[in-house]
Formats: C-alpha cells, sequence, structure tokens
C-alpha cells in the first residue's frame, strides 16, 4: 500500500468514525488483510470493532480500496503500539515513553522520559534526571509507552 492509498482511507473514514467516538489510529496491510486499528476512549469492544466493519466496507468497496485484498480487519491497536500523531501522545500524557529519533550522520538516538507537555508539532518529556527535552513529531522514527513487567 503506498503512502498515498493509506491517506486517502484515513482521509475518507476518520471523519465519519470520529462522529462515533471512534479515532481512526493507523490502516495497515498483511499480505491479504487490510487492517484499520482504532480506539475509543472509554474502551473498544468486539460489538465496536463489528460496527466499524460493517459501516466501512461498503465505502471501500466502492472506492475500491478492498480490491487487492481478500480480508477487512478492524481491532484495537493494542497497548504496545506505536505513537505516532499528536493526538497519541496527548492521549499518553503522564506516561513513560521510548523514543527513537534521528540524531545527527544519521544515526538513531533513543530518549524515555514522560510525557508532560504536546502541541501539534513537538511533544516534551521529563527524562528521569529531571531535565526537559523539546522534540519535533516529524523527528521521531518509533515510539512506544514504556511498559513496566
Amino acid at each position: 500500500m503506498t503512502a498515498a492509498e493509506k491517506n486517502s482511507i484515513i482521509e475518507m473514514l476518520a471523519p465519519m468514525l470520529d462522529s462515533d467516538g471512534i479515532e481512526l489510529v493507523d490502516v495497515e496491510t498483511h499480505s491479504k488483510t487490510l487492517r484499520l486499528l482504532i480506539y475509543k476512549r472509554d474502551g473498544l469492544s468486539v460489538a465496536d470493532c463489528q460496527m466499524v466493519n460493517q459501516v466501512v466496507r461498503p465505502i471501500l468497496e466502492v472506492h475500491e480500496h478492498l480490491a487487492n485484498y481478500a480480508q477487512l480487519e478492524v481491532a484495537s491497536p493494542g497497548i504496545d503500539r506505536p505513537l505516532r500523531t499528536a493526538k497519541d501522545f496527548q492521549r499518553n500524557c503522564g506516561r513513560t515513553v521510548q523514543i527513537e529519533i534521528t540524531a545527527q550522520n544519521d544515526h538513531t538516538r533513543q530518549i524515555q522520559g514522560t510525557v508532560v507537555e504536546v502541541n501539534p508539532e513537538e511533544v516534551v518529556l521529563t527524562q528521569a534526571d529531571g531535565t526537559d527535552i523539546s522534540l519535533k513529531i516529524s523527528q521521531i522514527l518509533n515510539a512506544r509507552i514504556h511498559l513496566k513487567w
């Protein structure tokens, strides 16, 4: 799936799902499966996933987004899902996250800290030593909630 196809699906479905209190977090493909990852503030149920599947399937078929896929799957992104957008970081304010960013000379750098502030362009973390660091969301390669087991 190209970035343009993915963006087209998100732009088409997100406003409709938002009106039902459901956020379209991501669109993925795996082999012959088109997977929609959704989030609901008070928790997601199997019935929510079924409802989204029933509502979006005809729309995706009409726009021929399912032509190359044998299956449509609607699921929760899970607790260890990647954080990609300002909304993802806002939802996790107060939580410790592990972030990988692009550093100088095309090397990567790992940063861990607690999300304390988020705006559309950047996220501010408080690191273990108490210092704050501001990161541009566009420079983040990978970010996840730091799970303590």
